[in-house]
């Protein structure tokens, strides 16, 4: 499979985030842009994404950073989402209500049954990093 057009990419990602499933919760993401294993969305921090102290939600944190991340992976020549066998995230620094976030998923490595992907969720206005993901797919036989 070739890598997608941006509005393919676009399609996909409305599939999901204005689903009935849980990754509803992303439904203010926007796509910004989609190269082949590579992929940065946007999205307002929004009080359907916040804790009880204010901040981005480590769960909605965790989402973004496994649904960026397959995205990018099904935009490269291989085509396959792949199965989530680890993911680690950093919580560094947090987001609050009305900050934009830029989420960057880069493919680091996809082999015949692994793929390793890097996010980084940025505050858009200063470039401060809020989280940084690493994720481990197995991509089957």
């Amino acid at each position: 499979m070739a890598s997608l057009s941006i509005n393919a990419v676009k399609q996909i990602v409305a599939s999901f985030i204005n689903g009935p499933h849980f990754d509803k919760v992303l439904n203010k993401l926007q796509l910004v842009s989609a190269i082949p294993g590579k992929m940065v969305c946007e999205m307002k921090v929004e009080e359907e994404h916040i804790n009880v102290h204010g901040t981005l939600h480590g769960g909605v944190t965790a989402t973004l950073v496994d649904f960026v991340s397959t995205t990018a992976l099904i935009n490269t020549e291989r085509g396959a989402p792949g199965v989530t066998v680890d993911m680690n995230i950093m919580y560094l620094s947090p987001a609050k209500i009305g900050d934009e976030i830029l989420i960057t998923a880069q493919i680091l490595k996809q082999g015949r049954t692994l793929a390793f992907a890097t996010v980084d969720i940025t505050n858009k206005a200063t470039g401060k990093l809020i989280a940084q993901g690493r994720q481990t797919k197995h991509l089957g036989n």
